[in-house]
């Protein structure tokens, strides 16, 4: 018999005989840990069947969950083979663990398990997480001798309007049993790292990354700490300042907002629009010649094409300029909580007479009933102007959830 220390709620969650069980709770509190390591305890419960995880990016289960996953299996003594190119490990006289990202709901197909995890599924919107909660579902008919089980393991993301607080509170039934994690109950944790999360979150979502709550997300305006008196400056952009261009790709009006930075404190100097990706050139070229210009475009741009043989994004590097995008917009959540702790921290500030634009979209931008930012069919609109100023700073500035190492002797 092995021994594995498991926090209270790691160990309600592993051993839940409930269909549906979640573990919800803040950063760092092991909710990944629980998810991977009950993976293996309904793997080993019966020989030749599969268990599904999944995660919302291929890069995080390669990460993350497999790592943890080879780890507990070595330390249980188990051998096993993993297969990086189908994201599977396979248990020797067992079955196998069965990863899969469900950034593309419809690829959950051609396989099939007897048990599921469903790791950070409270980051998608509602409409989302419920497509691949029922894609999951489809996947998990393997006849198992005991009922077949989907868990979560998530931080409460999308409060009181997301998918899990619907499923496990206002829906809650006999298949489903709601686990608290707070991250007070890892006690591995160095002694500062929830007062890092205090200083990285604005307060209204520190206490949801904390206690793993839920919160009203929905209650006030998207950026509610932005305050046209208390954001305002004067900056305007001077000889030999580097710019910086957050952009938002759109047929029929592509929006930039420009940034100098003082110290490590952006301020918004500067907007403009643009009919197309050649205009965006035009606009700059005439604007900010003598300078260094780095843009930080809408990661659609690299498919996005204003002709048949380039991208928006090969472009605008064709013409010299330096392009910071990632491979994959960051969850549009990430992108207001990175500018919200800014504008909470006073760091971000605007000239709003330069910028009426952005200025009158902080100021008035909403949650729509489905809990997203409202989004609006006419281009350039208000949630344009919002996405190019989260283009830049979740880039620049990411809300950075604090990591720790921990070494266990087991």
């Amino acid at each position: 018999m092995i021994d594995v220390p498991l926090t209270g709620p790691q160990r309600d969650f592993v051993l839940s005989k409930a269909t549906h069980p979640a573990i919800v709770g803040g950063l760092g509190s092991g909710k990944s840990r629980a998810g991977t390591f009950r993976a293996i305890v309904k793997l080993l419960e019966h020989k030749g069947l599969n268990v599904g995880y999944y995660m919302p990016t291929y890069d995080l289960l390669k990460l993350r969950a497999m790592v943890g996953i080879e780890d507990d299996l070595k330390m249980l003594g188990l051998q096993f083979k993993t297969n990086m190119s189908e994201y599977t490990i396979s248990v020797a006289g067992y079955g196998s663990i069965i990863c899969r990202s469900y950034d593309r709901p419809e690829r959950i197909v051609a396989y099939e398990t007897s048990h599921s995890i469903v790791d950070e599924i409270d980051t998608l919107p509602k409409d989302k997480a419920a497509l691949v909660w029922r894609k999951i579902t489809e996947r998990n008919r393997q006849k198992s001798p005991t009922p077949n089980s989907i868990g979560a393991v998530t931080t409460p993301d999308q409060g009181f309007s997301g998918f899990v607080y619907d499923r496990w509170v206002t829906r809650a039934d006999e298949s489903t049993e709601l686990i608290k994690a707070p991250t007070h109950s890892n006690p591995y944790l160095p002694a500062d790292y929830i007062d890092n999360i205090r200083r990285n979150y604005d307060p209204a979502l520190a206490e949801m990354y904390i206690n793993g709550e839920f919160v009203s997300l929905t209650a006030n305006k998207v950026y509610h700490y932005f305050c046209r008196e208390t954001h305002a400056s004067s900056r305007t952009i001077e000889h030999g300042d580097r710019i910086h261009i957050g952009l938002d790709f759109n047929v029929g009006g592509c929006c930039a907002v420009v940034f100098v930075v003082d110290g490590d404190n952006p301020v918004a100097v500067d907007e403009f629009v643009s009919h197309d990706t050649r205009d965006i050139i035009n606009n700059i070229q005439s604007r900010y010649s003598s300078h260094d210009v780095t843009i930080y475009p809408d990661a659609s741009g690299r498919s996005g094409r204003t002709n048949a043989s380039a991208s928006d994004i090969d472009i605008l590097e064709s013409a010299g300029y330096r392009v910071d995008a990632p491979s994959t917009n960051p969850f549009v959540r990430d992108r207001i909580n990175a500018v919200n702790s800014l504008f909470s921290h006073k760091r971000l500030v605007v000239n709003v007479d330069k910028c009426p634009n952005l200025t009158q979209a902080l100021e008035t931008q909403g949650y729509a009933a489905n809990g997203e930012p409202e989004k609006f069919n006419s281009h350039p609109a208000i949630d344009d102007w919002c996405d190019s100023l989260g283009y830049f700073v979740s880039r620049c500035y990411p809300v950075i959830r604090p990591m720790t190492a921990i070494n266990i002797n087991w």
